[in-house]
């Protein structure tokens, strides 16, 4: 298949995210776009063909999630930092004011959210995050595997743009916030804003469950690393993380379960031990659970879910 190639205007600058999208190459494929809220939010979906384009910088952070199976993608946001795999899900964060390339080689569907950076200046320093992108690399890689939550409130915000009531506005700034706090709590770093000493500790634990979900844990271990009893960590985790602690951990293996299926032809029993699960008959319910399909269904379909 020929992907077309599309190179940035050094001379073409952009005042929004928007203007961009509908002002370059990518003004060819369908579009819709909403915008709102104090913090100057704007989404837009798209649903694009094949691309392998570098972009103008804009003066905003972009979080684009892939809406279908995003296939032999090829992410460079700078500094050193690149995405080249098979499959990509969850979220990827593109820096303020910074050139990137993009390629994907099959038609994908996307919903990209900006914001100002003026507008989280605060925030993200408070985080962690400086606002120039210079250790975006830190977090993205995190933010792709943000919590489903997540998703679901990017799709709310979606909603609430339809209305241009100033209620709606008030209720996007919320929104906002919510969504931000949750990126952000999704890997290593604390949520924005600060974090009390127990929500270090389970940053703490979250990074190891991620580093160790194919082995046998525990309550009492993952307690442990976070330097608390059983009871306190379970009741932290589940107000910090928004889930319970198995229930996070049973879903983080059946996301890392189906990016094998997908992206390799290794055994469902293999992916199953892999993954942490009892058998092959405990992933296909827990999967069935949270996918709504099989595991064997999904490798034939061929497609993330």
């Amino acid at each position: 298949m020929s992907v077309p190639q599309h190179a940035a205007d050094p001379d073409q600058s952009f005042s929004t995210y928007a203007d961009f999208y509908l002002g370059s190459a990518y003004s060819a494929f369908p579009q819709d776009h909403r915008a709102g809220g104090s913090f100057g939010v704007s989404i837009v979906k798209v649903n694009q063909g094949p691309i392998d384009f570098i972009d103008s910088p804009v003066p905003e952070i972009v979080f684009c999630r892939g809406d279908n199976a995003l296939k032999d993608v090829l992410i460079d946001s700078g500094d050193g930092l690149k995405i080249n795999e098979k499959s990509s899900t969850g979220f990827t964060i593109y820096p303020a004011n910074t050139v990137f390339r993009t390629r994907v080689n099959h038609p994908h569907s996307i919903m990209s959210m900006a914001l100002p950076v003026t507008s989280l200046t605060e925030e993200m320093e408070s985080a962690g995050i400086t606002p120039d992108g210079s250790n975006f690399g830190h977090w993205i890689g995190r933010v792709r595997a943000a919590p489903i939550s997540t998703s679901r409130l990017m799709d709310r915000m979606w909603q609430v743009l339809q209305d241009p009531l100033q209620a709606n506005h008030l209720l996007l700034d919320g929104l906002t916030l919510q969504l931000l706090a949750e990126l952000s709590g999704a890997g290593s770093l604390a949520p924005l804003g600060g974090a009390r000493p127990e929500d270090e500790r389970i940053t703490r634990v979250i990074d190891y469950i991620e580093a160790h979900y194919g082995e046998a844990l525990t309550i009492a271990d993952l307690a442990a690393i976070a330097c608390l009893s059983p009871g306190h960590f379970s009741r932290t985790f589940k107000a910090t993380v928004g889930e319970p602690v198995w229930t996070y951990v049973t879903r983080r293996r059946c996301e890392r379960a189906k990016e094998m299926l997908l992206t390799t032809r290794i055994s469902i029993a293999e992916v199953a031990y892999r993954c942490g699960f009892a058998n092959q008959g405990h992933l296909t319910r827990c999967f069935k659970e949270a996918f709504g399909v099989t595991p064997a269904f999904a490798r034939r379909s061929d497609r993330l879910l």
